[in-house]
């Protein structure tokens, strides 16, 4: 019964309630997690080469055979924390409980150059007004939208500020929207010109999608690297705690370029750079690990404890500090949710593969040496 149910786990095929059963019977025991984790790496090994005896396999499956059968118990807490989740197994749950309240009072701050406000922004909120009364924009939740406008007078420029644990979206007087991540700085025009670039400036992380105009291309400014396009839709990552800065084409095309670099990009590539060196490099990757985010998800391929963890800080506005040396260079692949989950869930799905001990303490995790 447990190994079947198993089997169908790390093939992708359980159902939710057999999924609960499993996380309940892997938490009856020490030995029962430790058998899980066996099992996992002998199916990956046997999934991946088909070179690779089965032997080890099978055997694994007679032991958990002898194990007590699974009782129900509510799965709920780790439903929510996770789509798939594997370090090296297979596993898929779709969440449906989506929590909406994405912005929380005096959490984003919306800063005007026309009249110098710091506009706090309510979630309940209808428009976004000015000191005087005057609508800037209308106000849906997790976004703010321009009404569609130009202008010849001199440029005024407004700034979004995104506090960590927190995400955004702004539709821009042109039509382009952008998708604002967690610890993002994003200025651009309340107005764009009628000539001339649409030039905007990010710190932090957004994917735009472009609304095209060939009369005006769409300039992103980091640092001095200028991400330039007339209609597309791409993500760039330059956080102002990180030297590695990227730009990810998804559809169109899209000029990268500085003093002394230019690189035109194509679908499915990936321009990244130093912004102490200067050196650029171009790749092929796979755009759904970089865009994800935008729906409440990290995929992750391989990926170091280390990077899940820079992660997790910003979406969760947590200082996490790893004591566990072998924890750091541990790889897992998968997708977290972190929309709709809390850290503490996450943290103890990945201990299922890796066993670690964490404390927390206001916003900081402190994991310990094993």
């Amino acid at each position: 019964m447990v190994s079947k149910l198993i089997t169908k786990y790390l093939n992708n095929e359980a159902s939710e309630k057999e999924v609960a059963l499993i996380f309940k019977w892997i938490e009856a025991s020490s030995s029962n997690k430790k058998e899980f984790i066996a099992l996992k790496k002998t199916w990956a090994l046997t999934s991946v080469s088909e070179h690779t005896p089965k032997k080890d396999w099978q055997e694994v499956q007679k032991k958990i055979r002898k194990t007590k059968p699974l009782q129900y118990k509510n799965w709920l807490k780790y439903a929510a924390a996770i789509i798939v989740f594997i370090s090296i197994g297979k596993f898929y749950w779709d969440s449906s409980n989506v929590n909406n309240k994405q912005i929380e009072e005096n959490g984003i701050v919306l800063l005007t150059e026309d009249k110098d406000n710091s506009i706090k922004i309510k979630y309940d909120q209808e428009n976004i007004l000015s000191s005087s009364g005057k609508v800037i924009a209308e106000h849906n939740k997790d976004e703010i939208i321009y009404k569609k406008a130009s202008t010849t007078s001199p440029t005024i420029y407004h700034t979004l500020n995104i506090p960590l644990g927190k995400a955004f979206k702004v539709k821009l007087s042109d039509g382009t929207t952008v998708h604002l991540n967690s610890g993002t700085t994003f200025k651009y025009p309340k107005k764009f010109s009628t000539d001339g670039n649409r030039l905007v400036y990010l710190q932090g992380e957004a994917f735009f999608e472009v609304e095209k105009d060939a009369n005006r291309p769409f300039i992103v400014n980091i640092d001095d690297v200028d991400v330039k396009v007339l209609g597309t839709k791409f993500n760039v990552s330059a956080y102002s705690n990180t030297t590695n800065y990227s730009c990810v084409l998804v559809e169109g095309s899209v000029d990268v370029s500085n003093a002394n670099y230019n690189s035109l990009l194509i679908p499915n590539e990936k321009a990244s750079w130093n912004s102490l060196s200067q050196q650029f490099k171009i790749e092929k990757v796979d755009t759904n690990l970089y865009t994800s985010w935008i729906h409440g998800e990290y995929i992750l391929e391989a990926s170091h404890f280390s990077e899940i963890s820079k992660k997790l800080e910003r979406a969760f506005n947590v200082k996490i500090i790893n004591n566990n040396k072998l924890l750091e260079s541990q790889e897992f692949s998968g997708t977290i949710n972190f929309k709709t989950s809390t850290i503490e869930n996450i943290l103890d799905l990945l201990k299922f593969d890796t066993y670690f001990e964490y404390t927390i303490k206001d916003n900081q995790i402190i994991i310990s040496s094993n």
